[in-house]
């Protein structure tokens, strides 16, 4: 029997070739090519260093390569500003660090931290140090601090980006000891480390990539920009312990677009986590003196948008003292 092709039959019939074709690109396999993560530090650095094992091991779970992008500058928000622009399917992400909730206060930026990122996991943190030049004259924090104190604005601090967070917490030591350094920005940690070898500088707050140097002779510590003293340095006070209230919490993880599917989000967050916790990423940390800071994506927004109210406090704080334009 033949049945009429009704106005009302045309329209299911369309409607279940739409829904058949939303279900074979909703099982579509993820991801079928090569996915860019953009890393807002020069190559060479402790995070480009950390992101180039974990996007190997992650790419085993997945089945298709990371790519790292490195796009130095901007205070490290490359990545992010890169968000908005991003189509939200997963195949472009970017590592967000602790600048990318400071920078809307201080700078016109294209994303907003609250609305233009799918936080997908977090991954780890810096362990900082005051370094300085194994020949340097100065051994411990109060040495540094008489001198500064004798010469204000004469000391040469590296730091990467203009307002990035090493930076800012060296200008609130600066107020809290009442001492004036000259900060000398620079596009990545990499960058600042050869600075130090190099003479340019003094001293800088740098995080794993002073590691090795240190282990080579080449360079010291003159305190711990942590809250408490850590393991693999135990005989080296923070500064928070002699008198200066002040540490460096620079955590990063990774994100891509907003608008990206739940089940691709999951896809990732799951591959870096097994790839955070993998032999080569620990061996990786280690090296670099690196803490795990993993969070899934639901913690990781949570502690984004935590973290925005926080700076807006900070930057608020820091204008009314004459320490940000």
């Amino acid at each position: 029997m033949k049945f009429p092709l009704t106005r009302r039959r045309l329209l299911s019939a369309a409607t279940a070739t739409l829904a058949l074709g939303a279900g074979a690109a909703m099982a579509a396999p993820f991801p079928e090519r090569p996915i860019t993560l953009i890393v807002p530090y020069a190559a060479g650095g402790p995070t480009d260093q950390h992101l180039r094992t974990l996007a190997d091991e992650a790419g085993k779970v997945l089945g298709q390569a990371i790519v790292l992008d490195n796009r130095p500058g901007a205070n490290g928000i490359n990545g992010a500003a890169a968000m908005p622009r991003a189509t939200a399917d997963g195949y472009t992400l970017a590592v967000l660090p602790a600048s990318v909730y400071r920078e809307p206060y201080v700078n016109k930026v294209a994303f907003d931290p609250a609305t233009s990122f799918s936080y997908i996991v977090m991954l780890s943190d810096y362990t900082f140090g005051l370094t300085v030049k194994a020949d340097a004259p100065w051994k411990t924090w109060k040495d540094f601090a008489a001198d500064a104190a004798k010469r204000p604005g004469r000391i040469n601090i590296g730091a990467t980006g203009a307002v990035g967070t090493p930076r800012i917490v060296m200008d609130e030591v600066g107020a809290m000891a009442n001492l004036q350094f000259n900060m000398v920005p620079y596009k990545g940690d990499a960058d600042v480390a050869n600075a130090i070898l190099g003479g340019h500088i003094d001293a800088a707050p740098l995080s794993g990539v002073a590691v090795p140097h240190i282990e080579a002779g080449k360079m010291r510590y003159l305190a711990m920009l942590t809250p408490k003293r850590v393991k693999r340095y135990p005989d080296l006070p923070t500064l928070k312990e002699q008198g200066i209230d002040a540490f460096i919490d620079s955590p990063y993880g990774i994100a891509g677009p907003a608008g990206m599917d739940p089940a691709r989000v999951k896809v990732v967050h799951d591959a870096f986590r097994k790839a955070l916790e993998s032999p080569a990423s620990q061996r990786v940390m280690d090296q670099l003196n690196q803490p795990m800071n993993y969070m899934g994506s639901d913690d990781y927004r949570k502690y984004a948008l935590a973290s925005l109210a926080r700076e807006k406090d900070r930057v608020d704080r820091l204008r009314k003292a004459g320490l940000l334009d």
